[in-house]
This record gives structure tokens, sequence and C-alpha cells, in this order.
């Protein structure tokens, strides 16, 4: 896992371009929820679901996620449970129907060196890469779960993508 971590810092440097612009950037890490039990009408994780929640802590426990937010659906804050857990972070809840609040929540939030986890849906998580980034990702499968976008801002504005995987693809 040390290795995945490391390979992690990695992208994100080369990503930067510049050294002396790593020092200043921010990242916000962001996914869908784990793998639930069907989709009415507020399922918890499956046993599965809750592996790839611990996946998912363990991958980020070095991140310095100094914020996580989730939705009121008890998936997503089941997926950020034991990363929120291990940090000592109590989660930031906005309804999923309140888009505009989550992104102006997520600016407000952002410092130099500091990260960021949103933990969102499988229709909301390419809308908040684009309107953080201006770019898009492929849009994820109705069974994909364990896909980590991680986008690092600049403070020139620029921004950069890495997609990473906690869980193993379908």
């Amino acid at each position: 896992m040390r290795v995945t971590r490391i390979l992690i810092l990695l992208l994100l440097l080369i990503s930067c371009g510049r050294c002396d612009v790593a020092e200043a950037q921010s990242t916000i890490f962001v996914t869908r929820h784990a793998d639930r039990y069907g989709t009415d009408p507020d399922p918890s994780l499956t046993p599965k679901g809750e592996e790839q929640a611990h996946a998912l802590a363990q991958l980020l426990v070095d991140a310095n996620i100094k914020r996580i937010f989730t939705t009121e659906l008890i998936r997503t804050q089941q997926t950020a449970a034991p990363l929120a857990r291990q940090t000592n972070l109590i989660p930031i809840v906005v309804p999923q129907n309140h888009f505009d609040e989550l992104i102006a929540q997520i600016r407000k939030s952002l410092r130099p060196n500091e990260s960021i986890l949103v933990v969102g849906h499988r229709a909301t998580v390419p809308k908040i890469v684009h309107e953080l980034t201006g770019k898009d990702i492929l849009a994820l499968k109705s069974s994909e779960y364990g896909r980590l976008i991680a986008i690092t801002l600049f403070p020139d504005g620029r921004s950069s993508i890495v997609t990473l995987r906690y869980a193993p693809w379908p």
C-alpha cells in the first residue's frame, strides 16, 4: 500500500509540471459511494462496499485530508466513515440536490497543501469534476465503484486530473 501512496504523490507532482507551484496546490479527491444494496430508497453499503470504503481510507490516510463532503444519503456517509474516523474529521453533509452549494463550500474550503475528499454519486462525480476544472471525465457505469478522481488545482488557475482505482474494476 505504501507503494500506491508513493505513486499517487509522484503522479500529482508530475502533473504539476513545475515544482515551485506544487507548494501552493490544493487537491480534491472525488469518488462515488461504495457498493450498496439495491437502489431504493437509501440503501446501506454491502460487505463488499464496506471493504471498498476501508480501501479508500487506507489509500487516503496520508493524503492530508482536512475536509470530507458527503450527501445526506447513508451510502456516501458510510463510504467516508472509515477515513473520517482515521483522520478525526466530521464529514460535512450537503444534500445531493444542492449542487451549487457543494461547489461553493468546496471552493471556500480550499487551502494550499491541503486535500479534500468528496463522496458523491454516479451522476454527480463527473459534474463536480467539470465544475472545478472545466474538464470532462468519462461517465461512471452503474456497476462501477472504486474510481477516484484526484484533482489538483494550482494558484494560476490551471488544473490536472489523475484517475485512480481503489477497488477492482467490474
